[in-house]
């Protein structure tokens, strides 16, 4: 399955993801969600929750991601929030979290920009 969203928050692809401290041995991404996209998930049985109002799912891997660019070549780095990406993805059964997604490669269509504050510019210029 495929879906194209935009990344929120960090994403963690190039080293594992840290939960209080400690590796959760996945790599992972959270993407925020159009309604449709939303609902086209939960119609396959996958939980999403929302943040500040924003539907959003974190897919996630046991094994490194294979990153692209538009290309087709391949890139190894951290993406920025706001990055567009198309992402593929499969679905397991899990008995109480209902299908989890797991991702299987993904692609970057559009890069974010490394979020700055007006002040962060204007100190660091």
């Amino acid at each position: 399955m495929i879906i194209e969203a935009e990344t929120i928050f960090k994403t963690h692809l190039t080293a594992h993801e840290e939960y209080q401290g400690q590796s959760t041995g996945k790599f992972a991404l959270q993407l925020a969600l159009t309604p449709d996209q939303k609902e086209k998930l939960e119609s396959d049985g996958v939980k999403v929750k929302e943040y500040d109002g924003q539907p959003l799912r974190k897919f996630a891997s046991r094994y490194e991601v294979k990153m692209f660019d538009k290309e087709g070549a391949e890139i190894s780095r951290e993406l920025p929030a706001g990055s567009k990406v198309r992402l593929e993805y499969i679905t397991k059964s899990h008995p109480t979290a209902g299908e989890v997604p797991y991702v299987q490669r993904l692609m970057v269509l559009e890069l974010g920009e490394d979020r700055v504050s007006e002040s962060d510019k204007e100190f660091f210029a």
